[in-house]
């Protein structure tokens, strides 16, 4: 490359440079605006971050209050100023000032009011899960589908009701309802195990077989790492009263999770209910072996007792 156009290039590169840091520089001048924060109370408010942005240069800088309050920012250019005021517990606040380079500004007084308590929503959802467990453990479906509703109110992300409330309808024999919340809770999560599978039943039971069946089969089993997505849905089974069906899920889970002491249980009672002792006994001592603390592991010795 000839001298003199390299020289050119990089005489024209610090110009564009030089730009960009006057441009970027625009919002500084000789203006200045000061002021105080408090509360609503008059109490004044330490650490309040003042955002200060100048739209028409695109530019701007921030200070913090001090202990009295106070805060100034020195060294800006007329303009309309935005000025952001935030601190956490406090409702954020923002005003527009037209400084001048001329002219003082008289100082601003700026209230915040205290923040609202921000809810626990994991919390508040976690309890009103469980009081609507029990709720469907007593059969009392109508109680626990309000619970799970008013959470989709307040909470319409929570999608993960939606299967909740379909065992309320289901509970009720209200199956093209439980069928249409499985459809949302499907639609929010498309490849949710639990729910294909519980959908899939539901549509062979109500005699769609053809959609029920490819649903069921469409699962891998090999994704699936929770045993409850088989467990769940063998219980949905013996509550439709199905034993059969229920022991292939039971099944299922034991195969993909032999560690898991519950699908042995419910496999146990399954066992029992269709008159298969030797085999209800085999499984209720693995249960007994894998949890000997768990609630049920009672229940399994007595039956074992009575069984001998």
């Amino acid at each position: 490359m000839h001298p003199l156009i390299r020289a050119a290039i990089i005489v024209a590169m610090s110009v564009a440079l030089l730009s960009t840091h006057a441009a970027a520089q625009g919002w500084k001048g000789m203006g200045r605006v000061a002021g105080k924060v408090t509360d609503e109370s008059g109490q004044t408010i330490e650490g309040v971050v003042v955002k200060a942005y100048l739209p028409a240069e695109q530019g701007g800088t921030e200070v913090k209050s001090n202990k009295s309050g106070d805060w100034a920012l020195s060294g800006i250019s007329r303009g309309q100023w935005q000025l952001d005021f935030e601190k956490d517990g406090y409702e954020s606040r923002q005003v527009t000032v037209a400084v001048s380079e001329l002219a003082r500004l008289p100082p601003l007084t700026i209230v915040l009011k205290k923040a609202a308590p921000v809810e626990d929503a994991n919390a508040e959802i976690r309890q009103a899960l469980l009081k609507g467990a029990e709720l469907m453990n007593a059969r009392q479906f109508a109680d626990a589908r309000v619970i799970y509703e008013a959470i989709l109110t307040k909470y319409p992300e929570a999608w993960q009701i939606h299967p909740l409330v379909a065992r309320t309808y289901y509970g009720e024999n209200a199956f093209d309802k439980a069928i249409e919340q499985l459809r949302l809770g499907l639609e929010k999560d498309p490849g949710n195990v639990e729910i294909t599978l519980l959908l899939g039943n539901i549509l062979v039971e109500r005699g769609d077989a053809e959609e029920g069946k490819r649903l069921i089969d469409s699962i891998d089993e090999a994704v699936v790492k929770d045993p409850y997505v088989f467990v769940n849905v063998g219980i949905a089974m013996l509550n439709q009263q199905k034993p059969t069906e229920a022991l292939s899920f039971f099944a299922k889970a034991i195969v993909r999770f032999p560690e898991h002491p519950d699908a042995y249980y419910y496999r146990g009672l399954t066992h029992l209910q269709l008159e298969k002792t030797a085999e209800a006994k085999t499984d209720l001592t693995k249960f007994v072996q894998l949890a000997p603390a768990a609630p049920e592991a009672d229940t399994a010795r007595k039956i074992l007792e009575q069984l001998k």
